[in-house]
């Protein structure tokens, strides 16, 4: 099946307001850590315009094509019997695609995330022309220089939040960045940050390689 993304672009007024900017928060989970060799099992996305919601939420399950490594169980708490059902990589990935047409991106740490995505398009025909995204690890470390651990659950401790489940969740994870971010933003704003184009100087980061 060939699918074709060639329309798919980011947000292109980059010196536009924060408030007024169109954000996709999101989060990934896989089989293991390798995108030549484990598959994407779930994807959560929250688009915004600023901080208020902008569309659904998005969330879907992936039916893998590789095993679940142990020590991915462990984070996310899913194997193949949950996800013997789930839409093929085919049907979900184009759909996730399209949301993420002319927006930026934003995630935790989402350099390994960005090279699933761009795998994953290369299996199923297509392309994309997403290769970096913020990093709200990166803009965090902005307002909290000390920070020593950069774990969504050691950034949201800081800023007074918790992770409702004991597993990772992608979609849970997508929202938690974005509360992250909604707790931080006044913080960014009174050092000066007040656009796009001042996040991506201060957060951006590549696909992994």
């Amino acid at each position: 099946m060939f699918c074709s993304f060639k329309n798919l672009r980011y947000f292109t007024s980059m010196n536009t307001e924060i408030s007024h900017s169109r954000f996709l928060a999101f989060d990934l989970e896989m089989t293991g850590l390798s995108p030549q060799h484990d598959s994407i099992i779930e994807i959560g996305a929250v688009p915004l315009l600023g901080l208020s919601l902008d569309g659904d939420y998005f969330f879907t399950s992936v039916q893998p094509y590789t095993n679940v490594r142990a020590s991915s169980k462990k984070i996310h708490g899913l194997d193949g019997d949950d996800l013997w059902d789930a839409p093929p990589a085919e049907i979900a990935l184009p759909k996730f695609f399209e949301m993420m047409n002319g927006r930026v991106l934003i995630g935790q740490h989402p350099q390994l995330d960005l090279a699933f995505l761009w795998t994953a398009a290369k299996n199923i025909g297509g392309n994309i022309p997403f290769d970096w995204a913020l990093d709200i690890s990166k803009i965090f470390a902005r307002v909290y220089p000390d920070q020593r651990g950069f774990s969504l659950d050691s950034m949201a401790h800081r800023v007074g939040l918790a992770r409702e489940n004991e597993f990772h969740n992608a979609l849970g994870d997508a929202i938690l960045v974005i509360e992250i971010f909604s707790r931080i933003l006044p913080n960014l704003q009174r050092a000066g940050i007040h656009s796009t184009d001042d996040l991506i100087s201060i957060g951006r980061v590549k696909m992994k390689n």
